[in-house]
């Protein structure tokens, strides 16, 4: 079932379905095929999304305030001629995206007891720009506009698992069909990458609630570092609270807190810090009280709501102001349900843990077209790095994957039309299909269970604080487990909807992934962002830089790469 495409799209998120929608708007006549791991619009991080989004819309603000506040939320590592690109054509894409049906809902400027709206101060924002439009009517409005259009071929339930390139352009990749089970080419003049996120590298993370993996493994950064792209801030991860007890789908706890009067306790009951301060800053203070001893028997801390001056109606309806009024309603229902035993809000400790992985700032390093250092391969949205620089802006995400998702696919589409056919070589397909079946084995060690064992180390070792020490023994036992453990990765046999085989694929490449990671935070030698060396506490303006991985004979080659910079000198003047 080998296939010819003008444009390879990798991931139907946000930001694939948005790069096939403008690469059809831009050549009607070009074929488009875009892979999904699953069902596109049921599956993946943008429709799990609760829908805050950030885009100019006040009369006295512009382009520039929004940029400034990203940049200094991200520390100045951003890449400047991106975070423009963002900002002038945000309210654009937004605008687009309700034409084509998404539901924008709208938050309540103020609740009657008084609590804080999501654009008060302290929240990064100088002016208000909070809107709403949940991840389930965004990725309805997107998929609606690729069943209209006939030259866009979506394949489901289908991953790539390998990037083919022909001296230093992408032709294509080897995709496996996890229906059918069979392995087959896709031949491209253009390949856009827009694979997601990498949550499932740590114990933790609400990229997979209860446990639900599968789409957040990281595999596209990897893919793209086997073929030669660029990759920047491996280490920077951003972590926020992760529920413990009880395990409610809230979204951020910190809204108990900032909205709902509670406080954050230690397991001895003791109040350790007050808002408003950032994310990583509320993880880093988490962490310190467990790591002291002060943590409670699952490792976490509490969000004390008994401590509240709120009554019950009142923290209800901050909830929902919370998250805008009509989901706000439809996810109290559910708390209620889920907390039938003790219903009262104000008798609630809810216990979080501050390693969640909750978004990836670093990837392929791309310019203001989404173009990478490969020829012909693209990149956009979560895997794609720069745009946020060491700590990304609730609400920016949203907005990046349509802005940046349509610029690839413009992009890609242009190039696609004015170059030639570059066949791959025949082996690969020969090579790869050897290396794919390879994993049915009669004995061996299943993938999952590696899959665990390297997301605990992450979590224990690679998390919201790092040491040499600690992250060196990281590198040894991610080392330790690509030796022993990876040759002996088996799979049942069976082809059809073989979650295990594509388990098995998929941990080669996170063990690489998580090696980046660990050398890159070893190599950044400061505090920065969601990066934080408890052993180099303080940000060192001689590393106003990125740092920046590529493969070299078989091997990560680690550096720096500097920072494009465009409207702002780096201590964030003019």
């Amino acid at each position: 079932m080998n296939i010819k495409a003008d444009i390879l799209i990798i991931g139907a998120g946000g930001a694939g379905c948005r790069a096939a929608i403008e690469s059809s708007n831009y050549n009607p006549e070009a074929k488009i095929v875009i892979l999904n791991q699953g069902p596109v619009g049921r599956s993946g991080l943008t429709v799990m999304a609760n829908g805050g989004m950030r885009w100019v819309s006040h009369p006295d603000d512009s382009p520039f305030n929004l940029f400034q506040d990203i940049l200094e939320v991200g520390c100045y590592l951003n890449e400047q001629n991106l975070v423009e690109v963002l900002t002038e054509e945000g309210p654009q894409r937004a605008e687009e995206l309700i034409q084509w049906g998404a539901k924008e809902l709208i938050y309540a400027e103020k609740s009657r007891s008084g609590g804080r709206s999501p654009d008060d101060p302290g929240r990064g924002q100088s002016y208000p720009r909070s809107h709403y439009i949940p991840g389930v009517t965004y990725m309805a409005a997107l998929r609606n506009q690729l069943e209209r259009r006939s030259n866009i071929t979506v394949i489901e339930d289908a991953i790539a698992t390998k990037l083919l390139v022909a001296g230093n352009r992408a032709v294509g990749a080897i995709v496996l069909n996890i229906r059918t089970g069979e392995i087959f080419l896709v031949e491209a003049k253009a390949t856009v990458l827009a694979s997601g996120g990498l949550g499932e590298l740590f114990a933790n993370s609400d990229n997979c609630p209860f446990g639900m993996r599968g789409h957040a493994s990281g595999m596209g950064y990897a893919l793209a570092y086997h073929a030669g792209a660029e990759l920047i801030d491996m280490e920077m991860v951003q972590f926020t609270g992760n529920q413990l007890y009880p395990p409610w789908l809230l979204g951020n706890p910190a809204l108990l807190v900032s909205m709902c009067g509670g406080k954050y306790i230690n397991a001895l009951g003791e109040e350790f810090m007050k808002l408003p301060l950032p994310r990583d800053a509320i993880q880093r203070l988490a962490y310190k009280e467990i790591k002291e001893g002060r943590g409670t028997e699952r490792g976490g801390v509490y969000i004390d709501l008994t401590a509240s001056p709120l009554s019950r109606e009142e923290i209800e309806e901050q909830l929902k102001l919370s998250l805008a009024v009509e989901i706000g309603k439809e996810r109290w229902k559910l708390i209620q349900e889920m907390s039938a035993d003790n219903p009262d809000p104000r008798n609630w400790k809810i216990e979080f843990t501050p390693g969640g992985a909750h978004f990836f700032m670093g990837g392929v390093k791309i310019n203001e077209k989404c173009e990478t250092n490969i020829e012909g391969l693209y990149a956009a949205g979560e895997v794609s790095g720069g745009v946020h620089g060491a700590n990304r802006m609730g609400g920016n995400a949203l907005v990046e994957i349509i802005v940046f998702g349509a610029r690839a696919g413009r992009y890609a589409g242009e190039f696609a039309k004015n170059v030639d056919w570059t066949k791959p070589e025949e082996c690969l397909l020969k090579d790869e299909h050897e290396r794919l079946m390879g994993f049915f084995k009669e004995r061996g060690v299943n993938a999952n269970t590696l899959i665990d064992r390297l997301a605990i180390l992450m979590a224990n070792k690679v998390g919201v604080a790092r040491t040499e020490g600690e992250l060196k023994k990281a590198l040894a036992e991610i080392e330790y487990l690509r030796t022993n453990y990876l040759p002996q990765v088996r799979a049942a046999r069976g082809l059809r909807y073989n979650l295990g085989w594509v388990e098995a694929i998929q941990i080669s490449y996170m063990l690489d992934l998580a090696e980046m990671i660990t050398r890159s935070a070893i190599f950044r030698t400061e505090s920065r962002g969601a990066h934080y060396r408890e052993d180099f506490p303080e940000s060192d303006s001689s590393w106003l830089k990125h740092t920046r991985i590529m493969k070299k004979d078989g091997t990560i080659n680690l550096g720096t790469a500097p920072i494009t910079v465009t409207k702002l000198n780096l201590g964030g003047r003019k």
